[in-house]
């Protein structure tokens, strides 16, 4: 019987690590037991930065819609709380995009914005926001009627019992 040694799927196993190892500097690219090394590092941060690259576009886009809000005359938290009170329900990428790309549309919403907001230095009235933000909201449709709830072991200990009292009648 003849002896297998395995030399054609290593080579492959070596050319797929190095496909990945590419563009790496010095004998990282082309050394096998530094090649395993780097790409395995790399895979660590590639796990991690996927996570760090979402919070950088949240602070990214919180600092576009700050710096959009900081030339209509309001800072970015009292902006974001006045959405709250007004009840537009806009998240930040997309308020980000319309600060870049629709300056006059997020002017209006801006403006909604600050129509709500109560003066600045002055606690606000939260009689007069509720009412604003009921207002607001206010829907046409009458909300369903829930009916009472009756848990399934309830009904079960019920209908035995009336079986029960049947039976004992019944005697």
């Amino acid at each position: 019987m003849t002896r297998v040694k395995h030399g054609v799927a290593s080579r492959k196993r070596h050319k797929k690590l190095f496909r990945t190892t590419k563009g790496y500097r010095g004998k990282h690219r082309y050394t096998l037991k530094l090649a395993k090394n780097a790409n395995a590092k790399a895979g660590q941060h590639a796990y991690r930065h996927r996570k760090e690259r979402k919070r950088e576009f949240h602070q990214l886009w919180i600092l576009r819609i700050n710096a959009a809000c900081r030339d209509l005359g309001i800072k970015y938290s009292r902006f974001i709380y006045a959405l709250d009170l007004a009840g537009i329900a806009i998240n930040r990428k997309m308020l980000a995009e319309l600060a870049a790309n629709n300056p006059e549309v997020f002017k209006q919403i801006v403006e909604k914005a600050k129509a709500i907001l109560p003066e600045p230095g002055k606690a606000p009235d939260l009689e007069m926001l509720k009412q604003r933000y009921e207002a607001a909201h206010k829907t046409t449709a009458k909300p369903a009627k829930v009916g009472k709830v009756v848990e399934p072991k309830t009904v079960a200990r019920k209908a035995s019992a009336t079986k029960k009292k049947a039976a004992a009648k019944a005697k």
